[in-house]
């Protein structure tokens, strides 16, 4: 049985995603997973690491993004902590900024997890040898029993530095389409191509446009700054219905407009559906 003792290092892989599987099965790794941002991502991994009572040290490796730099402002962090309005002192990250960590999280953070950096090693072998080489703490100081079950004070706060969202319900309506825009949306793959069609049609039926894409975004993007949709409810469900499409392509399933997705392999025809809920009748249903 792994114990909390023994598993006392957390690893964060940046953006290097096929590290986490490669370390997870060590017997000291708590937790190990990517980080994309250096605001709400650094976020969860500190309330992650806190929520951990065993876990005394943080190894940051993997590639950081050029972009984001959320390694180094967490490695910022660690050294510097935050101003009073959570600011990242020192990080060079897009929007480095924890406005939901309360000062005593980031000051416990800070006390009890040491930080190692190693930014650009992706050797799953080296990094396994690199935890085997941490020194182990022996002791439960530091009220890492106040963190777990919201006990003590630093546990509330702990609960606390959370952000505050407002659940709402998952409803909305596609409007008819003499108010969404005239003609209809058909998505097929050219799996030899590799590409998604996107093809709209007029009212005539006889005409229309055609766009090629490997990218779902790409794809809405483009079908919105052609004037082709410009109500949100149709341009999100035609981003949705892209995205399926694109996943289809990538891992050889079968595709079928306005029906889940599932494990069958790829048909070799492509198939062709109305775009729009699975009730709607071409041309007289929802267009999309």
């Amino acid at each position: 049985m792994v114990t909390h003792r023994i598993a006392d290092v957390a690893v964060c892989t940046l953006r290097t995603h096929t590290l986490p599987a490669r370390l997870t099965g060590h017997p000291r790794v708590a937790v190990a997973a990517p980080l994309a941002t250096a605001n709400l991502g650094i976020e969860e991994l500190v309330r992650g690491a806190l929520a951990r009572p065993a876990v005394r040290h943080l190894v940051v490796c993997g590639h950081d993004s050029r972009l984001f730099h959320p390694g180094q402002s967490l490695l910022a962090l660690a050294a510097h902590g935050t101003a009073p309005d959570g600011t990242i002192l020192g990080a060079h990250g897009h929007r480095a900024h924890l406005p939901n960590l309360r000062p005593p999280v980031v000051a416990a953070f800070r006390r009890r997890i040491t930080v190692h950096d190693l930014r650009g090693q992706d050797d799953p072998a080296a990094m396994l040898a690199a935890v085997d080489a941490l020194p182990r703490h022996t002791d439960d100081a530091d009220g890492a029993g106040d963190v777990i079950g919201g006990a003590g004070v630093l546990g509330e706060e702990l609960a606390a530095s959370t952000p505050r969202l407002v659940p709402l319900a998952a409803v909305g309506r596609v409007r008819p389409i003499a108010s969404a825009g005239a003609g209809c949306f058909v998505i097929s793959l050219d799996r030899p191509a590799g590409r998604i069609v996107l093809r709209h049609y007029g009212d005539d039926l006889a005409s229309g446009h055609e766009l090629r894409s490997r990218s779902a975004t790409a794809l809405t993007l483009a079908a919105v700054a052609h004037g082709l949709t410009d109500d949100p409810a149709h341009a999100g469900y035609l981003g949705g219905e892209l995205a399926k499409a694109e996943t289809a392509l990538r891992l050889g399933l079968a595709y079928v407009q306005d029906r889940p997705l599932d494990s069958r392999s790829a048909d070799p025809v492509p198939s062709h559906r109305w775009a729009g809920p699975v009730t709607a009748e071409p041309p007289e249903g929802v267009a999309l």
